[in-house]
């Protein structure tokens, strides 16, 4: 009897995850559906098995070597209201400080990277889903490497004011580990030129 019901939660949980993903849908998709119905059209998306990866309160990642000696900055965020690029902003210099690394203010001396981001919102059957692009520039003449994903606010509108603090911090979580991860790859690997990463000038 425990048998059979184990096996029946393993089934239900396996059906639920690829209801989930094919809801949730890819980041194209999403910026296709907004793209299509902002020119009033009807958007009908394809199938897709992709699955989003959920966010751990705990640290994942932490900046280690000379990753840890970096120094980003925030452009002004591009798509959002300055009420929610202020809470935002926040959430990422928590969500930094606690994966050993430090934030700037734009411009700052000690300035090392320059991050650029571009958030959107969509929405599916199960609520709201934030888009977002970070693209990280480096000073030191090298081509910016972008990173990009979603979020999904449940219990939102398609409109920002009703994005609730845990959806910004998750977003924040999950933008500063997928940096940060990157920042430990390119920092750590055998440098081709002599061009250091050095504060903005």
């Amino acid at each position: 009897m425990n048998v059979l019901s184990a096996s029946c939660r393993a089934i239900m949980v396996g059906i639920l995850c690829v209801f989930l993903s094919a809801c949730l849908g890819t980041i194209e998709e999403n910026l296709e559906k907004a793209e299509t119905e902002a020119q009033g059209q009807i958007y009908e998306p394809t199938v897709t098995t992709e699955e989003i990866a959920t966010i751990d309160a705990a640290p994942k990642v932490r900046a280690s070597g000379p990753a840890s000696l970096a120094r980003l900055g925030f452009a002004p965020i591009e798509g959002i209201p300055v009420s929610i690029e202020s809470r935002l902003s926040e959430s990422l210099r928590r969500s930094a400080f606690r994966r050993n690394m430090f934030l700037v203010p734009n411009g700052d001396a000690t300035q090392s990277h320059l991050v650029r981001g571009y958030l959107s919102l969509t929405s599916n059957s199960l609520g709201t889903v934030i888009v977002y692009i970070w693209d990280i520039n480096a000073n030191n003449g090298s081509a910016p490497h972008r990173v990009s994903g979603q979020v999904l606010a449940p219990n939102a509108t398609a409109n920002w004011n009703s994005i609730d603090s845990e959806s910004l911090d998750l977003l924040a979580v999950q933008s500063m580990e997928a940096i940060i991860s990157w920042l430990n790859n390119e920092l750590s690997a055998p440098r081709l030129d002599n061009r250091d990463i050095v504060p903005f000038k």
